[in-house]
């Protein structure tokens, strides 16, 4: 089966395989180390916080319910701590002074707030000036009688 003019066809052919399985065992040689590489394990790195964070403001705050709670925290600076209802404020400085304040909300009224609030002022203060004012005996009234229509005078009533 050898055939002179076909023996190049056949070395050339044979080449060709052996090219192409080293290809192959190339390609299955850089999968496996790439599994290989997967498979290890990632290092595990373990950041331990031994200190609090220091935050770049120069104030604390807290929520808290009551002044014993501001008495038992401690401040590296300043700290402000408040109720939940903000009614009340205590402000606790590094040497553990507290000071304690009580708050009110101010609502900013605007222009059309601001009239209705004068009126209102101005018709309780006219109010407060009729209830005030002395009756005057000369003025003339007209006292009419005036008969219910919804109730009859026929009837009569055993109230003793």
């Amino acid at each position: 089966m050898n055939y002179p003019m076909y023996g190049n066809n056949n070395q050339y052919y044979m080449q060709n395989l052996q090219d192409m399985r080293e290809r192959i065992d190339a390609q299955i040689k850089q999968m496996q180390q790439m599994q290989n590489q997967q498979q290890q394990p990632q290092a595990i790195t373990q950041n331990f916080q031994i200190a609090p964070t220091q935050n770049t403001s120069e104030l604390e705050c807290k929520y808290v319910e009551n002044i014993e709670q501001v008495k038992n925290t401690i401040v590296i600076k300043t700290g402000i701590f408040l109720t939940k209802d903000f009614n009340t404020l205590w402000i606790k400085d590094v040497t553990g002074k507290i000071r304690t304040f009580k708050t009110e909300e101010i609502i900013e009224m605007d222009e059309k707030d601001r009239q209705i609030y004068e009126l209102k002022k101005e018709i309780e203060e006219m109010k407060g000036m009729m209830v005030n004012e002395p009756v005057n005996a000369n003025v003339d009234e007209q006292i009419t009688e005036t008969k219910s229509s919804r109730v009859s005078n026929s009837k009569r009533t055993n109230a003793k």
